[in-house]
């Protein structure tokens, strides 16, 4: 997606990918399984053939989303856009994800978050408006699979206008 319409908003929020039991070490410091690998990399090359052209993306500082980011962006040739890292998305929840969120430049059209559960859910089912999809609305309320991704849209004039239930909730991408 890349819109024409200056007022159209596409937010994708995805769960990091499955980790490694981190048995003996820091949360922060637990890396990808394998299988988290490959669960990123099936989502970039779902965003390249959708031909979705991420303007922004926001990070948690761990080492496991970090890690899920770059296997997803290996899958998106023609990524472009501005990644950040952020400690708030790791230790914070949802409210400071939002915080974040209406930082973000007017002019960044589809903004992707890389974060952690429970934040992932929980802001998904903040944003996601009535006529959002029932099953996708469903699943965020029980939870962000690891891997998975929330894609939402909506006219709002800027960022700072997201707030509850201002997107549809069409899909929750499972890899």
């Amino acid at each position: 997606m890349s819109s024409s319409d200056p007022d159209s908003r596409l937010l994708l929020l995805m769960r990091h990918g499955k980790a490694e039991s981190g048995s003996g070490q820091l949360d922060h410091e637990r890396a990808l399984a394998d299988r988290g690998v490959t669960q990123a990399q099936l989502v970039g090359e779902y965003l390249d053939a959708q031909h979705v052209q991420v303007s922004r993306v926001l990070v948690s500082d761990a080492v496991r989303t970090t890690q899920t980011w770059e296997a997803v962006a290996s899958r998106m040739p023609g990524f472009d856009g501005e990644v950040t890292f952020h400690e708030e998305i790791y230790a914070g929840g949802a409210a400071e994800l939002l915080t974040l969120l209406h930082g973000v430049e007017a002019h960044e059209a589809v903004v992707m978050v890389v974060g952690h559960e429970p934040t992932i859910s929980s802001l998904t089912s903040l944003l996601a408006a009535e006529d959002s999809e029932a099953a996708a609305a469903a699943q965020a309320r029980i939870g962000m699979p690891t891997g998975g991704m929330a894609v939402l849209s909506g006219a709002l004039e800027d960022w700072r206008g997201l707030a509850e239930e201002s997107l549809t909730l069409h899909t929750i991408v499972r890899p």
